[in-house]
């Protein structure tokens, strides 16, 4: 009888959760609250207590799932219930057979008994109510919009292959949670001990559960944003000023950068998305990083709180990824948050350049015509002329480009005139990576070409 059972203990574990440790702290694991598959309604806890392996790992159909069918002739890699990924599938509409993770991680239609709810992270972290209620309706949201935005699975997959321990079986999820350690972070949000991710390239430990894998990294250049619908207190989870700093948030950016460090192809935009550096200063030149990162603002900004200059460090804050992002996924392109900075974003968020949707995003922090100038005209709401030409109440700081004359051109030059100057779409110079000089970013659509700022070089994100 030992012997079997360290035999099926062999099976479910390999290849690789032999290294997987304290599975019983994890949100898997968990006794009280951690996996526990309902099988045609059997009643709670059926032949297995709640956390136990068998919940995942079929051993012989005995929850009343299938048998795990070989592998290139030899055992299922994981002998999980149901393949772990379906590679043939490269885009959504996602379906929950297409991820082992949705069979639980989808409400409705959960195999977890009980409910089983995971928002995202405007509302867990961000207070903002509302929102997908699983990971399986994240990534899906919203089926007829066209500028909603997810993480690729299939992307994903294919370029996790790089990273140990992942392999061909392996679901997606794998390549950020180690799903034996990964814990119940959303009934902790102001403790990043339940962490719940794990980073690629470190796969076997927890990521920013410990002092060094926190956004305090950063020498004080980090500043949480507002908690939604307040201006004391702070993400995550409505913490206090005095901890605002990072120390309870995970160092996200080291995180993603194990993959957005480089240019990646995106199956679903159909281009490469752009690689990010995050950590390099060296001011406007090129080969410096993004001013939302390490590298420093140009003279002088105008900013909402908690960023505005009175409290600002030199050089500015650097920000995290999930202060402006979603993880899995958002009902506006690029993944964007449906709040940033303790307010909503006003409107879907496009992937087209032009338009003004995407100061949707910028106006969470950055302060329009309206705020500059204290006006009190609505008008002004998300007019961006005072950061770009001048004007207002003292926000002649840091201007790239002076009123009409003053550099020999006219606004004809760049806006269209009818039936006065048209903004220019925040995308045509405002992105990672972008800068603005003589020839980039380029030629408009209307034929007219954004000139060199007064400067002649400008980091614009």
């Amino acid at each position: 009888m030992l012997l079997g059972g360290l035999l099926c203990l062999s099976i479910v574990l390999a290849p690789r959760s032999s290294l997987a440790g304290p599975y019983s702290l994890s949100a898997h694991g968990d006794s009280l609250a951690g996996v526990r598959r309902d099988v045609d309604g059997l009643a709670s806890p059926g032949p297995y207590v709640t956390g136990n392996c068998a919940h995942c790992h079929e051993q012989h159909a005995s929850m009343g799932g299938s048998e795990p069918q070989p592998v290139n002739s030899g055992p299922s890699p994981f002998a999980l219930f149901a393949p772990g990924f379906v590679t043939a599938v490269k885009e959504k509409p996602y379906q929950q057979a297409d991820l082992f993770c949705f069979y639980c991680h989808a409400s409705p239609g959960s195999y977890q008994s009980g409910l089983l709810e995971n928002f995202d992270y405007s509302h867990v972290f961000g207070g903002y109510a509302g929102g997908p209620t699983s990971i399986f309706e994240a990534f899906n949201q919203p089926l007829g919009g066209v500028n909603a935005s997810y993480h690729n699975l299939y992307d994903i997959w294919s370029y996790a292959q790089k990273f140990p321990g992942f392999g061909a079986s392996s679901p997606p999820c794998d390549a950020c949670h180690n799903v034996h350690r990964a814990r119940r972070n959303k009934a902790y949000p102001q403790d990043p001990a339940y962490t719940a991710i794990s980073r690629p390239t470190e796969h076997e430990s927890l990521w920013g559960d410990v002092d060094g894998e926190r956004m305090t990294n950063y020498s004080g250049a980090y500043q949480a944003p507002l908690h939604f619908g307040s201006r004391t207190t702070y993400e995550p989870g409505g913490t206090s000023e005095s901890v605002a700093d990072g120390s309870k948030v995970p160092d996200y950016n080291t995180f993603c950068l194990d993959c957005h460090k480089e240019k990646i192809y995106s199956t679903s935009l159909r281009r490469d998305v752009v690689a990010i550096e995050w950590k390099l200063s060296g001011g406007d030149q090129l080969g410096t990083g993004d001013k939302h990162g390490a590298n420093a603002y140009t003279v002088g900004i105008q900013m909402k709180k908690p960023y505005d200059e009175l409290v600002m460090p030199p050089g500015g804050y650097l920000l995290s990824c999930l202060d402006c992002h979603e993880a899995h996924g958002s009902p506006s392109a690029f993944l964007v948050r449906r709040s940033v900075n303790g307010e909503i974003l006003g409107g879907t968020l496009a992937q087209a350049r032009d338009g003004k949707s995407w100061a949707y995003l910028c106006g969470r922090c950055h302060q329009d015509d309206y705020h500059v100038g204290g006006s009190t005209d609505i008008n002004q709401v998300n007019r961006w002329r005072t950061v770009h030409h001048g004007g207002g109440s003292g926000a002649n700081v840091d201007v790239p480009y002076q009123v009409q004359g003053q550099q020999g051109m006219s606004c004809g030059e760049c806006h269209e005139l009818s039936p006065g100057p048209q903004p220019i779409g925040c995308g045509y110079c405002h992105n990672h990576g972008s800068y603005c000089n003589g020839t980039n970013p380029g030629t408009l659509p209307n034929g007219k070409v954004i000139p060199a700022p007064i400067d002649g070089f400008r980091r614009t994100f």
